[in-house]
């Protein structure tokens, strides 16, 4: 255990865990974040950008955000190119059958930015992680001790009216530990999602899925769902080897057919691609286009409650999110900043 410090800045006081049994050492309302000890130096850096960004906010003036980071002795950063969505999004169906369309230009070769290093230092956009901390759901963020006892109170108690009281002798009711409901966390790699984007929510997908209680589902030219038992030993460095960066539908849909699974709530980063597109992975020969309404049909999956994190509008929700039936949906806004 240690305190994240930056050689640049002054860091809020967080600390950094590398060992899952130093977690019941840390008094209720410290805040924390869990990870290998190769990650410090991009929790740290994300961190750096957080306190820059809030700095030129609290300032009331206009500001570009790309300078101040150079500014800051940011010498490295990268102007990764990725394909804008909308370009993707919004073909229609006879565009896509003309013999001048080449599906292989839209692929986003990762050859020469395989590693986190590297998308850490992506300047094309920055993601605003107090729409993070809104959710309360990773202990880095959880403001006082009260809100953390609330938080803990109500993930593992309920209120019993059954329950027999001794003391008044009676069914009286009272408080009863129960194992909190799963939730699930989606995050898109894919080459249409600025890398700034997904290189934050997985720098910080670990504490996300642990205090979350989730499993989480990384899609990329596959998708891989790692259960929540397994998320402390993920090695977010080789997410992007693993899971690739184009747009899947096959593995998508042998997870969500495969078996059913009942989740409270689905947290999902992407933008609007979806396991719907017609010509996604067209080197899977079984991959076809289904529709929203088939994919609704075949999905084992139930969500309460989808919390949707579009890169570019509250209008859609996240397209991985499409075939699922939630009762609630809460779309957030205004999560991701484009930096000229």
């Amino acid at each position: 255990m240690k305190l994240l410090q930056s050689k640049k800045l002054q860091l809020p006081h967080v600390y950094f865990i590398t060992d899952r049994k130093e977690i019941k050492d840390i008094p209720i309302g410290v805040p924390f974040i869990y990870g290998h000890e190769s990650e410090e130096k991009y929790l740290v850096r994300i961190l750096e950008y957080e306190v820059l960004y809030q700095a030129a906010l609290k300032s009331g003036y206009p500001f570009n955000f790309k300078k101040i980071l150079k500014d800051a002795g940011y010498i490295d950063l990268q102007d990764f190119r990725f394909q804008h969505p909308p370009y993707l999004e919004f073909m229609t169906e006879e565009l896509l059958e003309e013999e001048e369309f080449d599906a292989e230009s839209t692929k986003h070769l990762s050859e020469s930015c395989e590693t986190l290093s590297s998308y850490i230092k992506d300047s094309s956009a920055y993601v605003d992680v107090t729409k993070l901390k809104e959710l309360n759901v990773f202990p880095v963020w959880l403001d006082t001790i009260e809100n953390a006892i609330n938080t803990n109170i109500h993930n593992f108690a309920v209120f019993n009216n059954n329950m027999y009281n001794k003391k008044l002798e009676g069914m009286y009711g009272g408080l009863e530990l129960v194992s909190p409901n799963r939730n699930l966390i989606i995050i898109d790699i894919s080459g249409s999602i600025p890398k700034a984007v997904s290189s934050t929510c997985l720098a910080l997908a670990k504490n996300l899925a642990d205090s979350f209680y989730a499993d989480l589902l990384i899609t990329g030219s596959k998708s891989t769902l790692y259960k929540y038992e397994e998320i402390h030993s993920l090695d977010v460095e080789g997410i992007y080897q693993e899971n690739g960066m184009d747009n899947d539908q096959v593995w998508f849909k042998k997870l969500v057919t495969s078996e059913e699974r009942i989740y409270k709530t689905a947290i999902v980063f992407g933008d609007n691609h979806t396991p719907c597109d017609k010509w996604r992975n067209s080197y899977n020969t079984d991959s076809t286009y289904i529709s929203r309404e088939d994919g609704q049909k075949m999905c084992k999956w139930k969500i309460d409650k989808l919390i949707s994190f579009h890169t570019k509008s509250t209008e859609w929700t996240a397209g991985y999110a499409d075939w699922f039936v939630p009762k609630e949906v809460e779309k957030i806004a205004n999560w991701v900043k484009y930096l000229d």
